[in-house]
């Protein structure tokens, strides 16, 4: 059965000069549909760069990544852009909302440019508004809004239109703990039989709403093990369910 993810032998490495540093090292992991998947590890362990290429948003220096058996790896940067658009949807802690659009208009930004129709698009951000309780704040722009408010926008917007992969590093960093908890249940409510996730992050707290927990060192993966019994165990969907 083809997974969601995986990562096959995959390293990445940056030259700095006449040094090189290897950010990955040939790292193999899948991820399954109905599975979200917590990624943690000391600061500069990789974790970034792993979403980076999960994400397209960087190539491998070697190896293979597959989105849904697609080798994101060997695709063009227009390719990998229109991934991005439709299939993959990016949560970042600096949440990156554009500052000259509501909240509204942020939403049905990635809708928009995969060209759906303005209203379509504005309704359907309208509905996923409502679902992160943000519908009175659609018309606020990002500077008028909450740190929890813009990293729920920034959820609703990660999540419009036919995501299957989501990418979250570090979302709760700028909050506090029961914003933090808030922001992970909604990531949570979002991983379904069709569609699953990676989440960066340094707190077991939140990695405990994972199924299962991914660790780095040093760009490599020293170990993949269970989460333990937690809110991830209790409200994830069976991965059996999957395509």
């Amino acid at each position: 059965m083809t997974a969601l993810l995986e990562f096959e032998r995959v390293s990445r490495v940056h030259r700095e000069g006449e040094s090189e540093v290897h950010a990955l090292d040939e790292v193999s992991f899948r991820i399954e549909y109905g599975e979200l998947v917590a990624v943690m590890g000391p600061s500069g362990s990789g974790k970034t760069t792993l979403l980076n290429l999960a994400g397209g948003l960087d190539t491998p220096t070697s190896g293979r990544v597959l989105v849904g058996g697609v080798d994101v790896s060997a695709s063009s940067g227009e390719d990998r852009a229109a991934l991005r658009r439709r299939s993959v949807g990016l949560v970042f802690q600096e949440y990156n909302l554009v500052s000259s659009l509501t909240a509204l208009e942020n939403v049905a930004l990635p809708l928009e440019l995969d060209g759906t129709p303005s209203g379509e698009a504005q309704a359907q951000a309208h509905r996923l508004l409502g679902l992160v309780g943000l519908d009175d704040r659609a018309n606020q722009f990002p500077d008028r809004l909450s740190g929890g408010q813009r990293q729920r926008v920034a959820i609703a917007r990660a999540v419009a239109g036919s995501r299957q992969l989501i990418l979250a590093d570090e979302p709760t960093g700028a909050l506090d703990s029961v914003l933090g908890e808030e922001i992970i249940r909604l990531l949570r409510a979002q991983i379904g039989p069709r569609s699953g996730g990676v989440l960066v992050t340094h707190d077991p707290r939140y990695a405990a709403w994972a199924n299962r927990t991914l660790f780095l060192a040093d760009g490599k993966l020293i170990s993949g093990t269970p989460a333990l019994t937690g809110p991830g165990d209790l409200l994830s969907p069976s991965a059996e369910s999957a395509p």
